[in-house]
């Protein structure tokens, strides 16, 4: 007889004979004493043996003990051995050994192998399984329970709230990025300076063609003489471009105009300079 570790369900059967003919089927017996021993342990009486005989009249003698006491093994045993010694006044003792064993699959179930030593499983912790939950596609539990999650018409809610192991920054629904580097290299703190860019890395050969003929092109602009038009060192810029006058420079070896529009020559006596003629 053997019965799984931990099991106190189970029963086993003996014969009562008499005790003086060693022979003779006893009936209706009560007041029964059981002793018990698991794995060599000490003999220890049984609190509260459970015995009952099966039928006087269709199985005379034939009585049943009830295992419910010490039948957990050892937890570095796969299997123990159990005796039990029955005595009573009038009856022959009877002594039962069985034994106590590990369970490799639960108690009424049988494990399904094949030929190829492959296991047919078909629950997993009590749930009985499909080809959808272990298969390609596999179905997810949705909730928000340990192991769960969260799903609204196969889209996932995603929940951020660290970034590379530390708790992230978050302003209505936004993060907060905090850039410090580019490429490799560090930013000027705070702010995208002059300092930030290489040097020569913005240049003519970056810029599509004609993109910067383009802008100015397009763009609405005003020029005024000494704001965003550099004049030469020494030039006097006219109150205004639309009082300015044409300007005549010529050699001081040249006499003043006689009439405005025709000129006499002079000796030069001295270098040549020149002279500033108005209109």
């Amino acid at each position: 007889m053997r019965i799984p570790s931990g099991k106190t369900d189970q029963a086993i059967y003996f014969v009562a004979v008499d005790s003086t003919d060693l022979k003779t089927r006893k009936t209706g017996l009560s007041s029964f004493t059981v002793y018990r021993s698991r794995n060599g342990g000490t003999a220890t009486v049984y609190t509260t043996p459970t015995i009952t005989e099966l039928s006087a009249a269709n199985m005379p003698g034939v009585y049943s003990l009830l295992i419910d006491e010490d039948t957990t093994i050892a937890s570095t045993s796969d299997a123990e051995e159990y005796c039990v010694h029955i005595t009573q006044a009038s009856m022959a003792p009877v002594s039962r050994v069985i034994e106590l064993f590990r369970r490799d699959t639960t108690s009424g179930t049988t494990a399904l192998v094949d030929a190829n030593g492959r296991v047919d499983v078909i629950k997993i912790a009590g749930t009985t399984q499909t080809a959808r939950d272990i298969g390609a596609s596999v179905l997810l539990s949705s909730g928000t329970g340990t192991g769960q999650v969260s799903l609204a018409a196969g889209i996932a809610a995603v929940n951020v709230t660290q970034f590379g192991g530390a708790a992230g920054t978050f302003s209505g629904g936004r993060p907060e990025v905090n850039t410090t580097h580019a490429a490799g290299t560090a930013w000027n703190s705070g702010a995208i300076t002059a300092n930030t860019f290489a040097a020569g890395c913005i240049t003519a050969a970056k810029f599509a063609a004609n993109a910067l003929d383009a802008v100015w092109s397009t763009a609405t602009r005003v020029l005024t003489a000494g704001t965003n038009i550099v004049l030469a060192k020494g030039t006097v810029s006219p109150a205004s471009t639309t009082s300015m006058r044409p300007v005549f420079v010529v050699p001081s070896a040249w006499h003043r105009p006689i009439s405005t529009r025709s000129f006499r020559r002079c000796r030069a006596t001295t270098p040549p300079s020149t002279t500033t003629c108005w209109r």
